[in-house]
């Protein structure tokens, strides 16, 4: 039987084994726990301090800034862009009271159905549609408002997008007063361009338009907003933007929590752009305008059929380089570029083959023709080629071996009078007045020909040396964007352009106007205007003076010098003298002015170009000509000169003159 309990010995063993159990650790120090939590404690209020101290020592201003900028709304006020005026005063551009509805795509509300109703609202309103059109027979298709704000807001959200100018005032009130309930819509009151003389003066003045989309950084970069603001595109509206512009001002406003102003807290005005007068006169203008359209009108009457509708009228001051009037056909009505007909009317001013975007007078090159040969004769006397007494015989044409083959009558080069039977005998006095094609061939390429008195001509070089003098060859500088240099043709350029040899023939053509030199009618008038005026090249400008929008004068242009023609001035008086002649018993007796004694000259100078070609003008034995005529006066005193020309408009004589006939009798009758 066993024990119900175990020996002593064991139990005594038990005993010592629970004696010697190692201690329990000992428990932290109530000092460190407290010391532990005010460490943890003291570096949370250090991050909340440090925070604090960010955001409102270190960002405090930027959030200011944001607070100030959701409280208060800054208006651009557009500065009144600068006007232009005739020489007496008479305004030539306008700017009128006008209404544009912006949209802010950030403003917007996020809600798709409200702002699907604002797109709708505003549709109905605009009369753009929601949705964009399909391809046009011109391009893409016009977008619709839903696609211009989404692509404006992925852009800038918070630029403002012009949606439509100029809105119905009606249109506009009506916005204005449903303003609270279509939040990002604003409406603001802009001045609009309007130009009262419209074709009569537009390629002179051109216009405005939107910021180009490839010089939009440029723009932004010297304080225009891309989005809104209008610059000149063209003509003296593009030349004198710096002037016209003016300085925007601003208007601070104060907005409640749904946009709506409660207060201005301060207002800078704008300053208006200068005041610029020109050197224009509007009724000489008028008058050029209408006895070139009415040249032109005649010609297409006569030939049943439209041949020309290009052409240039120019009247200029000989004496300080002031453009009276500029005329250029066709021409178009710069008031299209500010009206919302713009996107129907642009394809065909682009289309239309003559070019009426284009400033003929100064964007475009022709041969001069006759109306040339004065730059030639000046030469020849100054470099002792000819002497007023020299005589050289016109038989009609003359003829110029082939330097390879010269008896071989069939390889020979012919040269023709305009006059077939021939001049006869001519002095420069003569060979001016009555256009004689073969003195002039003999005085600029020399003739050398078995059996006749050799004659030393100027030779190209010397020929050159002379265009370039008379300012040929380069732009002259007028205050208008899209000047044309010419072209003054030389051995190299020849052989650079077609890789052949100068040759006697093309000296010969050069020295009536012909071949391949091209000059600008400005650039012509000027150089005849060099001859009137005693040897003076002046640049020709267009303004006259800059003033302020007060009156007070900022700039007065004086007459600017480009160079001294190195010609004597005995030699320019003998050809001032054939000019003369060649109105009063020449081919230019059709322009002469009763009680005036005019100086001028006829050019008629045969073309062959892509516009020709295409309208089949070219084909036949003749070529088409342009008509040319160039003339100052009174002869003994010049006060102005009047240059004409009509593209295929014939004879020079018979057709440009009279028109600088009527332009004269304008300007004298005054």
């Amino acid at each position: 039987m066993s024990e119900p309990y175990p020996p002593r010995a064991e139990s005594e063993a038990l005993d010592s084994v629970a004696v010697f159990r190692p201690p329990p650790p000992p428990r932290p120090s109530p000092y460190l726990r407290l010391i532990l939590w005010g460490l943890w404690i003291a570096l949370a209020f250090a991050g909340l301090g440090y925070r604090l101290y960010q955001l409102q020592i270190l960002e405090g201003p930027g959030y200011q800034a944001l607070g100030e900028r959701n409280r208060l709304r800054v208006i651009p006020l557009e500065a009144p862009r600068g006007l232009l005026l005739d020489r007496h005063g008479r305004p030539l551009v306008q700017n009128d009271p006008a209404f544009r509805v912006l949209v802010i795509p950030g403003e917007l509300p996020e809600e798709p159905s409200h702002r699907e109703a604002i797109f709708h609202q505003l549709s109905q309103w605009l009369g753009i549609p929601e949705e964009g059109s399909g391809a046009s027979a011109h391009g893409q298709g016009s977008p619709g408002i839903r696609d211009r704000v989404e692509a404006a807001a992925r852009e800038a959200p918070f630029r403002p997008l012009v949606l439509k100018e100029p809105v119905d005032r009606e249109v506009a009130f009506r916005l204005m007063e449903e303003e609270a309930r279509l939040p990002g819509v604003r409406v603001e009151l802009i001045l609009q361009r309007r130009y009262p003389t419209g074709v009569l003066t537009a390629h002179v003045v051109g216009f405005v338009g939107r910021i180009p989309a490839e010089q939009a950084a440029r723009y932004q970069a010297e304080g225009y907003d891309p989005a809104v603001d209008r610059v000149g595109l063209s003509g003296l509206e593009y030349a004198l933007e710096s002037w016209l512009r003016g300085v925007k001002g601003a208007r601070y406003v104060e907005e409640d929590a749904l946009g709506r102003p409660v207060r201005t807290l301060a207002e800078i005005p704008p300053q208006a752009g200068a005041r610029i007068t020109l050197t224009l006169d509007l009724d000489l203008q008028k008058a050029a305008r209408a006895a070139l359209q009415a040249k032109v009108e005649e010609l297409n009457r006569i030939a049943g059929r439209e041949i020309t509708r290009r052409a240039v009228a120019l009247v200029m001051r000989p004496t300080t380089g002031e453009i009276l009037a500029m005329v250029s056909l066709p021409d178009y009505d710069n008031n299209l570029f500010v009206s919302p007909d713009l996107p129907q009317v642009y394809p065909r001013l682009l289309e239309d083959p003559f070019g009426p975007l284009l400033n003929h007078a100064v964007a475009s090159q022709f041969a001069p023709g006759s109306s040339f040969k004065p730059i030639v004769a000046a030469a020849a006397l100054q470099e002792g080629v000819i002497t007023p007494r020299t005589q050289l015989f016109d038989p009609g044409e003359i003829v110029i071996p082939n330097r390879y083959f010269p008896n071989d009558p069939g390889l020979a080069q012919h040269f023709f009078c305009w006059l077939r039977s021939g001049h006869g005998w001519q002095n420069v006095v003569d060979a001016l007045a009555n256009s004689c094609n073969v003195f002039f061939y003999k005085v600029a390429g020399g003739y050398d020909v078995p059996g006749e008195p050799a004659f030393k001509g100027l030779g190209i070089e010397r020929l050159v040396r002379y265009m370039r003098a008379f300012g040929l060859g380069e732009p002259t500088g007028i205050e208008l964007p899209g000047e044309a240099a010419g072209q003054v043709p030389d051995p190299e350029w020849k052989r650079r352009t077609f890789g052949e040899t100068w040759s006697t023939g093309d000296t010969y053509n050069l020295g009536i106007g012909q071949g391949y030199l091209l000059v600008t009618p400005l650039q012509l008038i000027n150089a005849v205007s060099a001859i009137a005026n005693g040897g003076t090249l002046y640049r020709p400008t267009l303004v006259r003076e800059i003033a302020d929008a007060q009156g007070h004068l900022l700039r007065s242009f004086q007459p600017e010098i480009l160079g001294r023609l190195p010609i004597a001035p005995e030699h320019l008086a003998v050809v001032r003298e054939g000019m003369v002649a060649a109105v009063e018993r020449g081919t230019a007796v059709r322009a002469q002015v009763p009680g005036i004694r005019v100086a001028g000259k006829t050019g008629t100078a045969e073309f062959c170009d892509d516009l020709a070609f295409r309208m089949g003008l070219c084909s036949g034995r003749r070529l088409p000509s342009h008509a040319w005529f160039v003339a100052f006066a009174p002869a003994e005193a010049p006060e102005v000169a009047v240059l004409v020309f009509i593209w295929n408009g014939g004879e020079g004589s018979q057709n440009a003159a009279p028109v600088a006939r009527q332009i004269l009798e304008a300007y004298f009758q005054r």
